[in-house]
């Protein structure tokens, strides 16, 4: 069994509704998948390249954008559904930050052609006017950006039509499409609230079969960069007006989260004791090169550079990997190749260990492949998982240097790890 399959072998729909923390979670759920499995729709997605990806959506195990629920129609078998949300306040102010940043890359991107030019002059209105002021001289901009959007990707029929449009394009959100959204949302697999992001880790695992996910990161953060906005009694009135709906249905999600989160709980109690599923032999081997599935926690979704597959550890300082014992009795060696690191004098700090033992590592001249003889005596038997521990001493953001966007927290970058006679 695919190792984040649910049982019953259905894709991964990944609704991911723009500024509610996705980022991070769509990173917890990649290193789950083979890249070759992994399906994402992205709004600048041309026309042609839109029908494409639709023709290939039932050989993908994991799909994922910023695409509305609408989707699921195009699945030959229904998906097994993860969406999130934000409190729609907290949400349209991260959005209104965003297209701040964005204004002068989304104006590039206009001249170009691969954005409308109404897009581009919602961003270029953003950065010149404060909040209040956007949402009193540009109402439709606001209201496609910052006003019902939750409720919108959870009830239109449309795939594109609020992220490809012309300046004359009204947002247009009825009672109905709120009733919608609502019923659309319960029948999500996995509601997450960005608020509670931490405490629907379990909830993800429960519904995906699969064993407890690690710690999940913070990306696409845009809090360090702009001070915290202050809004006036009128201008947040006028927030809670444009945000109407979603404030609805993010009050449905809260009980539908409290009510599953319940649920496993008396589930739990329910049984005497509680196993997580483990990774499944046919998805461990004693050679990981991240073109597949990552056995492991604390790793960011796969990266391609040039024939080589690699992964960031983050966003904490300690990764893991399961691998295979070699077969035979002969000694054993650990080698890691690393492909990048965000301090590379870290690396003299790493720390590596086998089924709790620490290994010796030995470090080339190139610092790229190190190695490390193993024990036989630590090793599970020939065929078995070994788990090992790979700690860094620091983590940090590519973007607290100037000219990265990059928020995440990472470590080293690693395109093999193995276990060899």
């Amino acid at each position: 069994m695919h190792p984040m399959r649910p049982p019953d072998t259905r894709a991964l729909f990944f609704l991911h509704i723009p500024k509610t923390g996705g980022t991070s979670l769509r990173d917890l759920l990649s290193p789950r998948f083979a890249p070759s499995e992994v399906l994402a729709f992205e709004r600048k997605d041309p026309a042609a390249a839109l029908t494409d990806k639709l023709a290939r959506i039932d050989r993908s195990a994991f799909v994922h954008g910023h695409i509305p629920y609408a989707l699921v129609n195009h699945f030959a078998r229904r998906p097994c559904v993860v969406t999130i949300l934000r409190d729609p306040i907290d949400r349209a102010v991260s959005a209104f930050r965003y297209m701040r940043l964005q204004a002068p890359a989304m104006t590039e991107a206009a001249k170009a052609g691969s954005v409308s030019p109404a897009r581009a002059r919602d961003y270029a209105a953003a950065a010149r006017l404060s909040l209040g002021d956007f949402l009193r001289d540009e109402p439709a901009a606001a209201a496609r950006h910052l006003g019902n959007l939750q409720t919108w990707l959870l009830s239109t029929p449309h795939l594109t039509e609020r992220f490809d449009y012309s300046d004359d394009y009204q947002v247009a959100i009825a009672a109905d499409d709120l009733t919608r959204a609502k019923q659309h949302l319960a029948a999500c697999d996995v509601v997450v609230l960005t608020e509670r992001l931490d405490e629907s880790l379990p909830l993800l695992a429960d519904a995906l079969a699969t064993r407890p996910f690690g710690a999940i990161g913070t990306a696409n953060r845009t809090a360090a960069r702009e001070p915290v906005m202050p809004r006036d009694e009128a201008t947040s009135a006028a927030l809670a007006t444009l945000t109407s709906h979603d404030r609805a249905l993010y009050a449905h999600a809260r009980v539908l989260f409290q009510d599953r989160l319940d649920g496993l709980a008396r589930r739990r109690r329910a049984v005497t004791a509680v196993t997580s599923p483990s990774w499944p032999p046919s998805a461990v081997s004693n050679v990981c090169t991240f073109d597949g599935p990552i056995p492991g926690d604390g790793w960011y979704g796969q990266e391609r550079a040039g024939d080589r597959w690699f992964s960031w550890t983050g966003p904490t300082c300690e990764s893991t990997i399961a691998l295979t014992s070699p077969a035979g009795s002969a000694p054993c060696q650990f080698a890691m190749t690393v492909e990048h690191a965000m301090h590379w004098e870290f690396l003299a700090g790493v720390d590596v260990r086998l089924n709790g033992v620490r290994l010796d590592l030995q470090w080339p001249s190139d610092g790229r492949r190190v190695t490390a003889p193993v024990s036989r005596a630590v090793l599970r038997a020939s065929g078995h998982p070994n788990t090992i521990t790979i700690h860094v001493p620091s983590v940090s953001r590519p973007s607290d240097d100037e000219g990265s966007d990059d928020s995440r927290l990472l470590g080293i970058a690693v395109s093999r790890v193995e276990l060899v006679r």
